[in-house]
């Protein structure tokens, strides 16, 4: 995937070189970093594996709750217990994927903001595994998708909780109350990890640790760059174009939820346009995508926001 690519930024042309796929770390001070994240990211792949085989246990809930007695809620929360365990696998990952937004950023967005295009060149190590977490955060949230037994296992779980607390053992209790609300919480949303992902990086802006210009510079350069080697057909490979279509998307909607005017204005530094005319016209029809823009963005729905926009994911 290594390309020069011209990257506009406020009416002005930077030519990078980017290689996501043959990158290295080239001092110590990132080959720390890089070690850090790429240890957590390696389990990405045993996750959504792990997350595609989840089965639920709707059968035994529904016996439970339609034949009440004790032996069918007992082979029921014998069901539920080992999936909530894995549900909380995800979720003490997802809160692993938070913290590393901050650890990757910190280093990548830091800075005079006229260096950030440089910076994505010169630490594009840390680009690749940035990139490889976005990739997983959607990849993670279009199975969830497809998992609505997900959230009606884990409901059953804190329900019978609820109900037999004062007969069950401490040791049963595979979540503690505080982590039950939390992945609640979490899993509620119909796409957690790219939730999880904006809320990380409006945390981070809080916190001023970058000029917030190098937070958005650096999204809307990272969209830019998926466009263009799609656009321009410099890839050829199927899993790669999806690689390059799920980050283009990711960053373009945290792109959405960081800058305060959004990028779906006219002068947005993203190729708007240019972007979901890609994403409509993709083949196959990513239709998981589309939605992902139309409901998980901030400012799709805005009256600013033009109808010609609006029309081209319509």
């Amino acid at each position: 995937m290594g390309s020069v690519i011209s990257v506009f930024n406020k009416n002005t042309s930077i030519e990078l070189f980017l290689d996501l796929e043959n990158s290295e770390p080239q001092t110590e001070k990132e080959l720390e970093i890089y070690n850090q994240a790429s240890e957590i990211l390696n389990q990405s792949s045993i996750i959504l594996e792990d997350f595609q085989n989840y089965q639920g246990c709707g059968q035994q809930i529904r016996k439970a709750i339609s034949e009440p007695s004790e032996e069918n809620e007992l082979l029921a929360w014998e069901a539920v217990l080992p999936l909530v365990e894995q549900q909380y696998y995800y979720f003490t990952f997802y809160m692993q994927i938070r913290g590393l937004v901050e650890t990757l950023l910190r280093e990548i967005c830091s800075g005079d903001t006229k260096e950030t295009s440089n910076r994505l060149v010169s630490l594009q190590a840390l680009v690749k595994l940035f990139v490889h977490l976005l990739d997983f955060v959607i990849r993670f949230d279009y199975i969830k998708m497809e998992k609505p037994e997900m959230q009606n296992d884990f409901s059953y779980y804190r329900r019978y909780v609820n109900r037999k607390r004062s007969e069950l053992d401490t040791n049963d209790l595979v979540v503690s109350d505080q982590d039950c609300d939390s992945m609640s919480l979490t899993f509620a949303y119909p796409a957690p990890m790219l939730k999880g992902v904006i809320d990380a990086m409006k945390a981070f802006k809080g916190k001023k640790i970058v000029p917030e210009e190098n937070l958005t510079q650096g999204l809307s350069s990272m969209a830019n760059v998926f466009y263009y080697l799609l656009e321009n057909k410099k890839i050829e490979n199927k899993d790669t174009k999806m690689f390059c279509l799920r980050a283009m998307v990711a960053t373009l909607v945290i792109f959405d939820h960081v800058d305060e005017k959004g990028a779906f204005h006219n002068k947005s530094p993203i190729k708007i346009k240019g972007c979901l005319t890609l994403l409509a016209n993709f083949d196959p029809k990513q239709q998981s995508l589309i939605n992902i823009v139309k409901f998980s963005s901030a400012h799709w729905r805005d009256e600013k926001t033009k109808q010609s926009i609006k029309a081209i994911l319509n």
